[in-house]
């Protein structure tokens, strides 16, 4: 690894640990503070409980930050640039820093899923464990012993993050080559344009619809995705595809993010 590349690594991977730090202390607070306003401006005090700030989704946050995080390329990139460093290698850096902070941030959310979440819910560790989502479609395929399981779980969702990273990253990409007019119109096209997919989506499922057997053959492709088969119950599900999925749109994204990051200018404004 050379010099520059160490350089840009270790200044990205602290500067997104803060800011994952702010994230966590803004979201914590959140549910503290919101809570205790309510029931103040209500009279409810005597029934206010912090019970819920023990046993929130710390994954669900961090999946949401890694991906958000990301988009965000060009700041960090006029940075570098101005300071000596290849675009390749600000590529590659944000790709290392997203690979360290992802498994630090999963890690965080296990330890305090099973040190706090499960103690407060009275539920001994494999418990804790076959209520998590991962458990509930994948928890037997690795026949029931939860340590083997557990580490399955901990590399698939991983994955996610970093598939959710690179996602953002190449979006990231893309966004900072587009004028701010553009990105305006895009921004306001996605949320009605998903829309409209989604209604789109409750049509052609419908029972009976024209297009239902294409739509079930649809289902049936991303439940095979999820690793799922005709034979597979609920919990046996095989984690590899998924994984396997993860590590192909991970790639993908990779390449797009470098594609164009390869083409991002300085700007005069």
């Amino acid at each position: 690894m050379s010099a520059k590349l160490k350089v840009a690594t270790r200044y990205l991977f602290r500067e997104q640990l803060k800011y994952l730090g702010l994230v966590y202390f803004y979201v914590i607070a959140s549910l503290a503070v919101i809570p205790f306003l309510f029931a103040l401006f209500t009279g409810t005090l005597n029934h206010l409980s912090f019970g819920h700030l023990f046993v929130f989704n710390f994954s669900f946050i961090f999946g949401l930050f890694a991906f958000i995080w990301m988009t965000f390329s060009y700041d960090n990139f006029k940075l570098f640039i101005q300071n000596g460093i290849s675009r390749k290698t600000f590529w590659l850096a944000r790709l290392l820093s997203l690979l360290m902070v992802s498994l630090i941030g999963e890690l965080l959310a296990t330890i305090y899923y099973f040190a706090v979440s499960n103690p407060i819910q009275h539920w001994h560790f494999a418990q804790g464990f076959n209520h998590q989502f991962y458990a509930q479609l994948y928890g037997t395929h690795f026949g029931s012993g939860t340590m083997p399981n557990l580490i399955a779980g901990f590399i698939l969702t991983w994955l996610l993050f970093v598939a959710l990273g690179l996602s953002g990253m190449a979006l990231g990409s893309i966004f900072s080559l587009l004028t701010k007019t553009v990105r305006r119109v895009v921004l306001i096209a996605i949320p009605i344009l998903g829309g409209f997919f989604l209604v789109f989506l409750m049509n052609v499922s419908s029972p009976g619809s024209a297009t239902d057997a294409h739509t079930k053959a649809i289902f049936e492709f991303l439940y095979w995705l999820m690793g799922g088969s005709n034979h597979d119950s609920a919990g046996s599900l095989n984690p590899i595809m998924p994984a396997l999925t993860l590590i192909v749109i991970g790639i993908l994204m990779a390449a797009i993010a470098y594609y164009f990051n390869r083409k991002l200018k300085l700007k005069n404004a």
